[in-house]
């Protein structure tokens, strides 16, 4: 385990990370229409390739949530993270295309402060700030991850993303 992570285990601090959402396109719909006894194994098999794939590299997967995972990597390892939630995402399409699913899975990195720590009774690893909040809300629909997180990598990493630009938009103040 990382050096953050095992510090981390036993006290909350202040650090810099990058942190990654993932989850399933259409999971609701794949939900629905199998039982709740075979969404618990097909997840089960999720959870044990994303665990995997993440603690091999210095990752951190920290909780799953259903079909999301949250993921934390350590500073020093932002390339190894990025590269490693490429591979995660490559290797999870590949298996939802084994099992015949339509399903493909989302990536959102963002890179930035947190308090990482034990919570509650069990005493948990968990992340909590602003840098987690964003990550939820980049709503990327493939793989994506912000200029933060962008900056963190050295030169050959950040050749393998294209910078999206998207168009402005002015909006109207609404009629009172």
């Amino acid at each position: 385990m990382h050096p953050t992570f095992t510090r981390a285990a036993s006290e909350g601090f202040d650090t810099n990370v990058l942190v990654a959402l993932c989850d399933w396109t259409l999971y609701a719909a794949y939900a629905r229409s199998h039982s709740s006894a075979d969404v618990f194994a097909v997840l089960d098999e999720f959870y044990v390739l994303s665990e995997r794939i993440v603690e091999a590299s210095g990752g951190l997967v920290l909780k799953f949530m259903g079909d999301a995972a949250l993921i934390v990597f350590p500073r020093d390892l932002a390339d190894d993270g990025i590269t490693t939630l490429l591979g995660l995402k490559g290797a999870t399409d590949r298996w939802f295309e084994s099992r015949g699913m339509p399903n493909r899975l989302h990536v959102n990195a963002h890179f930035g402060p947190v308090t990482l720590g034990p919570m509650g009774h069990k005493r948990a690893l968990d992340v909590i700030g602003d840098t987690v909040n964003i990550t939820a809300t980049l709503g990327a629909k493939t793989f994506g991850l912000t200029a933060q997180a962008f900056r963190c990598l050295t030169p050959e990493h950040r050749k393998l993303f294209h910078r999206f630009t998207p168009p402005v938009l002015y909006l109207a103040e609404p009629a009172r």
